[in-house]
């Protein structure tokens, strides 16, 4: 049987943070409200799978800690809210991160392992979503796919399989600063809009051709 933690309504009347987790695994979740910083915590003191988070656009949430396996995650904040999301676990696989309104998404993966996942945004509206990969996180055969809003990905860490990249029809930046790694970044519908910047180089449609041999394109 799952449980829900949160999911409140906050003074000014916006929503709160849901977290659904088996009842088997609340031992595992600390949920913590870091007043100071103005940030929901959600700690894992050791591994989790099937945990369900629905991201309101209240406030800034992290999720740290040990292992997820088949994490969903949902960003339901409403237009013009933006739901501020960053990821520090030691491996996250086969997650799933998907928008289901239109509230902008302010995804960080900072730390840890995110492999064979996927992250969808913006299937409504034209919200400028912003997807980072920091220096201290790997990348592994992810699926990421965003909509019609000008969207930044960033890639900072290491890579290793191929990950697939969807960017939509919006005026898109795609920067990457590849730490160690042998794998291949996928960018399957890169269009004169876009922009890609690698290390000092900036790329757009025209000189493709010129741009790392990692990085691969297709129509």
């Amino acid at each position: 049987m799952a449980d829900t933690l949160g999911g409140g309504i906050n003074e000014d009347g916006s929503l709160q943070n849901t977290v659904v987790i088996d009842e088997a695994d609340l031992g595992k979740i600390d949920i913590v409200q870091l007043s100071n910083a103005g940030v929901t915590e959600v700690a894992v003191s050791a591994p989790v799978k099937d945990l369900e988070i629905g991201l309101a656009g209240d406030v800034p949430s992290i999720i740290a800690g040990e292992r997820l396996v088949d994490a969903q995650i949902s960003n339901e904040a409403p237009k013009g809210d933006t739901a501020e999301f960053t990821l520090a676990v030691t491996k996250s696989k086969s997650l799933e991160f998907v928008t289901s309104g239109k509230g902008v998404t302010d995804f960080t993966v900072s730390s840890g392992k995110f492999m064979k996942s996927s992250i969808t945004t913006a299937t409504k509206g034209k919200a400028p979503d912003s997807i980072e990969f920091g220096s201290s996180s790997t990348i592994k055969s992810a699926n990421i796919s965003t909509g019609k809003g000008a969207d930044t990905l960033t890639f900072s860490g290491r890579m290793k399989g191929k990950t697939t990249v969807d960017s939509g029809k919006g005026r898109d930046v795609i920067e990457v600063n590849r730490e160690s790694g042998k794998g291949k970044l996928i960018l399957s519908d890169f269009s004169k809009k876009d922009t890609l910047i690698v290390g000092d180089e900036t790329f757009k449609l025209a000189d493709i051709d010129d741009a790392p041999k990692f990085i691969k394109f297709e129509a």
